[in-house]
């Protein structure tokens, strides 16, 4: 998978804010620069030629984004020519792949339906019965348990 989400996709995803979920849209400035360093987080992930292994929901869903907006760019780097530093790769521009691989569930996206309004509380009926966890806002930067954390000390873009 090389080159497959440009690390500009995810940073370029964080500008559209309107895509996060509802949930979201009262948090502070605070919170938001929490995001962007998660989206910051996974393009310097790339940049450095690394495997994309979200550490927590922020990252989770930046980078469901970025995958998102990727696909919708499709292969517009191709005809421009703009293909970065990686070879290419026969699975280059296949973004169901990307979500095949990249994520271990696709909870957060629930939060886009309204048909799943409150699962985000983890005392949520929907939520206790799928074991989804806390996906209020609030919580979306702690660590999953089954990666390695990000340096709490790491500082924000300037």
């Amino acid at each position: 998978m090389s080159g497959v989400v440009p690390a500009r996709s995810v940073r370029w995803s964080l500008s559209r804010t309107p895509h996060l979920p509802k949930l979201t849209f009262a948090t502070d400035l605070q919170w938001r620069r929490r995001f962007a360093r998660a989206a910051d987080d996974l393009a310097r992930d790339l940049e450095r030629g690394q495997w994309l292994q979200p550490s927590c929901t922020a990252e989770e869903l930046a980078l469901h984004l970025a995958v998102r907006d990727a696909g919708e760019r499709g292969d517009e780097d191709l005809d421009t020519g703009r293909r970065g530093r990686w070879p290419s790769h026969r699975d280059d521009y296949d973004f169901d792949m990307c979500s095949e691989v990249f994520f271990q569930d696709s909870d957060v996206l629930m939060l886009y339906s309204a048909r799943f309004d409150g699962v985000e509380d983890p005392d949520d009926e929907t939520n206790l019965r799928l074991g989804i966890g806390d996906l209020r806002a609030a919580a979306w930067f702690e660590p999953f348990l089954n990666v390695p954390a990000r340096d709490p000390h790491r500082g924000f873009r300037r």
